[in-house]
């Protein structure tokens, strides 16, 4: 007979009751450490619930030889639909990027999983820049999560990884002096206000 035995721990950091700005699951301390960079924070009751999304990127990093996660996110305020008709300013607090920041500069490997959030809005798309500035110099150590058609950027509730294990990829900042394709698509010009 076998017995094992692990203890997951869980720390979360939030601003006040609407805003989360980290949560970090740990499981092993000995292992490489990991923060995935999403979205939005969800709702989460309690820091003893773990949603869908937490769960994948337990089962996944763990699988990937990872021993801790961090979860941080474009918009802190926590929510289980992203209204991004609400005023910019109430969707996240300029803590959160300080958050970002410290997480990629404590981890090892630092994954880009936002998704096509960043196509479908043109505010969202232009915010990331902002925080792609503040985490450029952790450059070497940013990866995405690419399903298994090659697509780069997926969140880990996307289909095309339901099923699937992930694949990390080195994913390249845009550059900084780069001309910015202001060419909006027709869901950015629909989803513009």
């Amino acid at each position: 007979m076998i017995t094992n035995d692990c203890t997951i721990t869980t720390q979360t950091i939030h601003k006040d009751d609407t805003h989360r700005l980290l949560l970090k699951k740990t499981w092993n301390e000995n292992l490489p450490s990991a923060t995935i960079l999403m979205s939005n924070a969800g709702v989460m009751p309690s820091i003893y619930h773990a949603d869908l999304t937490t769960t994948f990127c337990i089962n996944e990093l763990s699988r990937l030889g990872f021993g801790s996660c961090s979860i941080v996110n474009i918009f802190s305020k926590m929510t289980s639909k992203l209204n991004l008709q609400e005023d910019f300013n109430d969707l996240t607090c300029p803590e959160n990027l300080d958050y970002i920041f410290n997480s990629a500069e404590s981890c090892n490997t630092f994954i880009y999983a936002v998704g096509s959030i960043v196509n479908t809005y043109k505010k969202v798309s232009d915010y990331q820049l902002i925080i792609f500035e503040r985490i450029r110099k952790f450059q070497e150590k940013i990866h995405s999560i690419e399903d298994t058609s090659g697509n780069i950027n997926q969140h880990p509730l996307s289909r095309t990884l339901r099923g699937k294990h992930w694949k990390l990829t080195p994913f390249k900042l845009p550059e900084p002096s780069a001309p910015v394709d202001n060419k909006e698509t027709d869901k950015q010009k629909k989803n513009k206000k």
